[in-house]
């Protein structure tokens, strides 16, 4: 009899504890915007009327990618994921995070959540301050991580960096490990303020969305406070960018990031040619051309003397801006491991890189010190 009282107990608690649960629905009623990107092109964040849970869409994650689509549900409130959902379920508020780029690293200190962080890949070539003081305690995953590491550390979600779609089978591995993942794509953005708006998805990952969002909306003023410092000036120097490598000399779209900062300020790129969505290589003999033309002479691979550039080619040492002084590059922030914060933190600040630029081209524009650029001598 006792036995029986236990047996129906039970079942009606079972009953009331899943006849509390919101019922499951299918992931067309996710309709309402609840962030829709300004600038950022390859995410969106929608929601329902009457559910906590969100779904995050990422578009096309790596490049060459095309019409793919990753969904992702951020669950609150032991809310289920809709009935007919095949994308990843992440539990909102993740506080174990694994970053797979150091980009992920500034995002997440951006919102004082760098204390989630407990894997990296990269260890030493890390510049962020919490990083280097718990390298004890936080695991460098490498470029592929260890599988058996990664399952000792339990994390919540493991941010990825997607180059190609060759990265099937760590995410086919992870979904054998139950182990959940996000495709970040804020490297494919061609508008600066489109990469750092990548820091709301972090924000609804993490359940500080509020805070994303105004972190980004005070960035995005600042940024165009300084573009219109020099949108009236006058003269805009021509800008030489990169350096060769393996005797190639790779050139930027002109729709990429880094050129449309340039043009924000008040610069002009030099090589107009290349009007496609991804970088092209240029001849040696057509590189050295613009570089003798050039104003000015960025982004200039590890070189951090005069005389480093000099060694790669003796011709440089007569381009325009070598006689001018108008050789700089994204290094002044470099770690003693050999990493460098440009490509860490400069994603989450674009203002700061902007102002850098304004400095160059336009001191009279800016009193302000470098950040992440040096002039080389």
């Amino acid at each position: 009899m006792k036995r029986s009282i236990c047996f129906l107990w039970s079942v009606i608690c079972l009953g009331l504890l899943f006849g509390c649960r919101p019922p499951q629905r299918s992931a067309d009623v996710f309709t309402k915007d609840i962030y829709r990107p300004r600038y950022a092109s390859g995410f969106q964040i929608k929601g329902t009327e009457r559910q906590a849970s969100t779904l995050i869409a990422v578009r096309n994650p790596w490049q060459g990618a095309e019409e793919v689509q990753m969904l992702y549900f951020i669950s609150r409130n032991g809310e289920l994921s809709p009935s007919d959902f095949k994308g990843q379920v992440i539990q909102a508020g993740a506080r174990r995070i694994v970053c797979m780029s150091s980009s992920y690293i500034a995002m997440l200190d951006m919102l004082g959540q760098a204390d989630r962080i407990i894997g990296v890949s990269g260890l030493d070539f890390v510049s962020n301050a919490y990083v280097n003081a718990h390298k004890a305690v936080i695991r460098d995953m490498g470029v592929q991580p260890d599988y058996e590491t990664l399952v000792g550390l339990r994390p919540d979600v493991v941010l990825l960096y997607g180059i190609d779609d060759a990265q099937s089978t760590l995410t086919g591995k992870l979904d054998e490990l139950g182990i959940p993942y996000m495709y970040m794509a804020e490297y494919l953005e061609e508008l600066p303020l489109g990469k750092s708006e990548w820091l709301v998805v972090v924000g609804e990952l993490t359940d500080h969305r509020d805070k994303a969002v105004t972190a980004f909306h005070e960035m995005e003023s600042r940024y165009n406070r300084l573009k219109q410092q020099v949108c009236q000036v006058k003269r805009r120097p021509t800008v030489m960018l990169n350096a060769p490598w393996n005797d190639q000399w790779i050139m930027p779209s002109v729709r990429s990031y880094m050129v449309r900062l340039i043009a924000d300020a008040g610069g002009d790129y030099i090589y107009k040619r290349n009007t496609s969505t991804s970088s092209q290589n240029m001849g040696m003999e057509m590189a050295y051309k613009l570089l003798s033309e050039a104003d000015f002479w960025l982004n200039v691979g590890t070189a951090t003397t005069l005389a480093e550039l000099k060694a790669m080619n003796p011709r440089f040492a007569g381009v325009r801006s070598m006689t001018l002084g108008q050789v700089y590059n994204n290094n002044r922030r470099l770690t003693p491991g050999g990493g460098n914060d440009y490509w860490e933190s400069a994603v989450v600040q674009p203002d700061l890189v902007l102002n850098d630029l304004i400095r160059i081209f336009h001191p009279e524009c800016s009193t302000d010190s470098l950040y992440y650029y040096r002039r080389l001598k």
